[in-house]
């Protein structure tokens, strides 16, 4: 498995508003990446899913990947 940021320190605040920055940790089926595939500790990865969440219900992230 390849991490998709080599370090933590890469994106220092996840803003829910950067949807280009939250779509790579998003798989094609519009899953949340596990800790494990995105290499974050565990409070940026729940900072993380908070974003992409309300990234969701305002419209900028899609909840289901179109087919």
């Amino acid at each position: 498995m390849a991490k998709i940021f080599k370090h933590s320190s890469d994106v220092a605040y996840f803003d829910y508003k950067d949807f280009k920055t939250l779509q790579r940790y998003v798989n094609a089926y519009g899953q949340i990446e596990s800790r494990k595939k995105t290499g974050l500790t565990e409070t940026e990865q729940r900072h993380l899913a908070v974003a992409i969440k309300r990234a969701r219900h305002i419209g900028l992230l899609p909840f289901v990947a179109n087919y």
